[in-house]
């Protein structure tokens, strides 16, 4: 949709969306909300202790969301800061303003879909996603194109849809978990609504390792997208078609990783080693499998991919297509070496111990891939792929070696 509106409105949306997502990354701290009450099966804990975590998880998704969107609201002195074209910045500046509000609802509806996979109900997520996402669908194409009666915000439009879709299943969720007499013996809506510092201390210590492992690695890849804007609003525009497609296919290993997560944490706390080994081997299996539907989805229907964005048979689009061609043949290696990391980490959350791969990723894009990056696009001259080849090839495999060994010896001892 937003595509529609030209390359320089494509351009800036390569700007904004990185930029929103690194921010938005206090999300996966509530990833603990799920560990955790998974590990409270493991061990058997009454109900109430359930309970206790929703709503503390609750207080700490209200608290974070204030400076998140604070931050948010700000953002776009962050992308003239860095050096951006200030004409696609300031197609940004409405879209932060509304990303700023949208955190908020998608924080509490983080710690509603991870209190329900934690204790054992993981389709819950699944059917609030099925919800979510026709409802942001219609607003954006009403308030992106100014359809139905809506103004037209353009790329203002995206963040605004997300943020009522957002409040109005949050709300409904709400209402839902309210009435539903399955959640009655929780106790989420009695008892104390007084905050509980040392379960707070608890999800943040678990958690915030792995807020700060996504923060430090979508900062690096946006900072790379940042260095992409030194090539021009082509370059961009065709580094934001490739990445909203390598966007959706995410999902698939985070989704996975936190699978991992989850079940890791309840063998963890029946003292099942042995049965994370049989997790770690299939979720392995199903990498592979995902990996090899990838490849064939990327080197054989680029061009398929790339005309739902532009169209081809404009000579001015004819770079654009060429770069976002051949970007698709080198993010296949880097969603699987990508899917690698998460799939370790995620194993190793299970553990609870996060901390170990939050500095590992962050090292290894922060202090290899981003050099890397640099050195081959401008002294080298590898320019806008070189750009995409150097921040793969460098930190993605390190990572993914280091994480493995520190399974093996987790596993092993």
């Amino acid at each position: 949709m937003v595509a529609s509106l030209g390359e320089d409105q494509l351009a800036a949306a390569a700007l904004a969306l990185p930029t929103f997502i690194t921010f938005s990354m206090v999300l996966p701290i509530f990833y603990a909300v799920g560990i955790l009450a998974s590990h409270y099966r493991g061990q058997g804990k009454e109900h109430k202790e359930f309970g206790d975590l929703f709503k503390n998880g609750l207080w700490l998704a209200i608290l974070l969301a204030i400076p998140t969107g604070l931050i948010l609201w700000h953002a776009d002195h962050l992308l003239l800061l860095f050096g951006q074209d200030p004409k696609l910045v300031q197609l940004t500046r409405l879209n932060f303003h509304f990303a700023a509000f949208a955190i908020i609802p998608m924080l509490i509806g983080i710690v509603f879909m991870q209190f329900y996979t934690g204790i054992g109900h993981p389709r819950f997520s699944l059917i609030l996603s099925l919800i979510t996402a026709p409802l942001t669908l219609f607003f954006a194409y009403a308030l992106i194109l100014g359809h139905f009666g809506f103004p037209k915000l353009e790329l203002g439009g995206a963040s605004c849809a997300s943020m009522i879709a957002s409040s109005l299943v949050c709300i409904a969720t709400l209402i839902y978990m309210k009435l539903s007499k399955k959640l009655k013996p929780y106790h989420l809506f009695s008892g104390s609504f007084l905050p509980n510092i040392q379960l707070c201390k608890t999800i943040l210590f678990l958690g915030l390792p792995i807020g700060l492992q996504f923060f430090g690695e979508l900062g690096a890849m946006t900072v790379g997208t940042y260095f992409m804007g030194f090539f021009g609003p082509t370059a961009l525009a065709a580094s934001q078609v490739v990445s909203q497609y390598a966007m959706l296919l995410v999902m698939l290993f985070l989704g996975l990783s936190q699978a991992m997560a989850i079940l890791t944490s309840e063998a963890y706390g029946k003292n099942e080693i042995s049965l994370v080994r049989h997790y770690l081997k299939a979720s392995m299996t199903i990498l592979l499998m995902i990996f090899i539907f990838i490849a064939i989805f990327f080197f054989f229907t680029p061009r398929y991919l790339i005309q739902f964005f532009l169209s081809q048979s404009d000579i001015n689009n004819a770079y654009l297509t060429h770069l976002a061609t051949v970007f698709f043949a080198v993010s296949v290696f880097g969603l699987f070496l990508d899917g690698l990391r998460n799939l370790y980490s995620g194993t190793l959350r299970g553990m609870h111990d996060s901390k170990v791969p939050m500095k590992i990723n962050i090292m290894c894009l922060w202090f290899i891939s981003l050099p890397l990056c640099y050195l081959i696009a401008f002294p080298l001259g590898g320019g806008p792929i070189g750009l995409r080849i150097g921040f793969i090839v460098g930190g993605y495999v390190l990572a993914a070696v280091l994480l493995g060994r520190r399974i093996y010896k987790k596993l092993k001892g």
